[in-house]
């Protein structure tokens, strides 16, 4: 197999932007239905039952949480590869073909959770101490390097989940520590906004049992609470076209 051509990080980037600008509408109401009225719906269930949460409801919480991001981006991607610039078909179109696509991120999420289990497991062992979190970040970088397009490939070419993975390999092939670059890039990039909501947010609290109270006492009517789930809504929304407009990229030099 021969790899693809040198991927172009600034065109890549470019056209994730565009791709963004001009399904803005119905990505951010994928978003709000997907994650920001859930997160809000939660937060305020959880103030109405109990002060004193329990840990395994907080579990299937978090759960819940990250399979309706998943479902987000599935649908996000689709809308994109259905090439349609009318927002109601856009998302019809995503959350018709989603289920290929979310089984591939699924299985990438328990493959994700499953090593950062063995890793905490294996930095108590050895007192890795914060080589743990390093170790998880380069496999973060390094799944995302390989198969940042298998939801797409799933999403378009209808393939069954280890074909869609195989078929991220074949078009990442040549271009993997461009795309690590790129990973590391839209971190940084993301970092300044993330450091500003959590200063606007948390800037009083100087321990994590600060920031926990501080969250614990958020109410729907909160300002805070919003801060963070536009921001929230806003980088998802920017995140979840990058795969798609890497996929349209590669995959159209091949």
């Amino acid at each position: 197999m021969t790899s693809s051509a040198p991927l172009d990080l600034i065109a890549a980037l470019r056209l994730a932007l565009t791709i963004f600008w001009r399904q803005f509408a119905p990505i951010i109401l994928l978003g709000l239905v997907f994650l920001t009225l859930p997160a809000v719906a939660l937060r305020t269930l959880s103030i109405a039952t109990t002060d004193a949460p329990d840990p395994a409801l907080g579990t299937i919480a978090e759960t819940m949480r990250w399979l309706l991001v998943m479902i987000f981006f599935c649908a996000v991607t689709g809308g994109i590869l259905a090439r349609t610039s009318d927002p109601r078909t856009f998302m019809r179109a995503g959350l018709s073909r989603l289920q290929p696509g979310l089984v591939v991120a699924l299985i990438i999420g328990i493959g994700l959770m499953t090593m950062r289990i063995i890793l905490l497991l294996a930095s108590r062992l050895l007192q890795l101490g914060q080589m743990n979190s390093l170790l998880f970040t380069a496999a973060c970088i390094a799944v995302f390097a390989v198969w940042v397009l298998a939801i797409p490939a799933a999403l378009q070419e209808r393939q069954w989940p280890m074909v869609a993975f195989q078929r991220s390999a074949e078009l990442t092939r040549g271009n993997r520590w461009r795309l690590s670059a790129l990973c590391i890039l839209i971190a940084l990039a993301l970092m300044p906004v993330v450091m500003a909501v959590r200063f606007v947010v948390f800037h009083a609290a100087q321990t994590p049992q600060q920031v926990a109270a501080i969250v614990q006492s958020m109410t729907i009517t909160s300002p805070a609470l919003w801060i963070i789930q536009l921001s929230t809504l806003l980088v998802y929304g920017l995140l979840s076209v990058v795969p798609a407009a890497l996929y349209l990229t590669l995959a159209g030099r091949r």
